[in-house]
């Protein structure tokens, strides 16, 4: 399982610009649950509230960013096992 620094990619989130919003907005959408330390989550909604974004839409564009890089090194993961 791939770990990650919850800590670092928030930073890298508020240093773009603008969260773009989903191109299928109209696609049915999921509830997902999460477990992170207290602190660590009072900590991330007080950054948000401080940008003016929710919580939602700053982990869906983190969720979204790292499909997007992920689904790349798979395809080029398969591509190299099938030759």
């Amino acid at each position: 399982m791939t770990e990650f620094n919850l800590k670092g990619i928030i930073k890298w989130v508020f240093s773009v610009v603008a969260i773009v919003v989903p191109e299928k907005a109209e696609e049915k959408q999921v509830s997902y649950k999460m477990f992170l330390p207290e602190s660590l989550r009072a900590r991330f909604k007080s950054i948000c509230a401080l940008k003016g974004v929710s919580m939602n839409e700053v982990l869906l564009q983190l969720v979204q960013n790292w499909v997007e890089e992920n689904e790349n090194i798979s395809a080029m993961n398969r591509s190299k096992a099938d030759k």
